[in-house]
């Protein structure tokens, strides 16, 4: 009688394959984490900024600003 030392050839591709879909699992989480990162950096344009542009295409003329905080207060006026 013969004691099998090695594995059978199902069982390592089945390791094989286990291992594999673990790394992917793997980097899908960190795929996603990004995803959700970038996501968050993203920011839509506020009502106010869309209804300035289009006074600024509807009058035909822009006004230049020294700062942010000056176009704020135009916008919010």
């Amino acid at each position: 009688m013969k004691l099998e030392m090695e594995e059978k050839p199902e069982l390592k591709i089945l390791k094989h394959i286990q291992s594999d879909v673990s790394l992917m699992k793997q980097k899908i989480i960190i795929i996603e984490e990004e995803v959700d990162a970038i996501s968050g950096d993203m920011h839509e344009v506020r009502p106010e900024f869309i209804k300035k542009i289009q006074s600024i295409e509807r009058e035909g003329r822009f006004h230049s600003f020294k700062n942010i905080d000056e176009l704020r207060k135009a916008i919010e006026a």
